[in-house]
């Protein structure tokens, strides 16, 4: 497991993290960056992320970049295998069961109701 330091680096960055490392963050990136549209683009070595504020209530509706990453194709099946993960423990809890559709349940509920043979 990753600890955040939030703050410069500091002489903390000499102790010794259990687990996986460091992630160190400004005070004023805390709160993060609002956006509501993405757009992906990609070369053969790399792909675009385009994190972009869109103002629909503008007529023509318009947006403004928030935040541009670009990175590896190797991160990007790692980052869409996170976000897959992530989801799913997310519609577990916040979605209806109707609408999330969790197998483990339903399988589990016809063991318990099957007739004995």
């Amino acid at each position: 497991m990753f600890r955040v330091i939030v703050g410069p680096m500091s002489e903390e960055a000499d102790k010794p993290s259990e687990g996986g490392g460091e992630i160190f963050i400004d005070a004023q990136q805390m709160a993060g960056t609002w956006a509501n549209f993405a757009r992906v683009s990609h070369s053969p070595h790399e792909f675009t992320l385009d994190f972009v504020r869109m103002d629909y209530a503008a007529s023509p509706t318009n947006g403004i970049v928030v935040a541009r990453v670009s990175v590896s194709p190797l991160f990007i099946t790692q980052l869409i295998e996170a976000l897959s993960d992530n989801w799913d423990n997310y519609a577990k809890l916040a979605m209806p069961k109707e609408v999330y559709g969790d197998e483990s349940d339903d399988s589990a509920a016809g063991e318990e109701n099957a007739e004995p043979a």
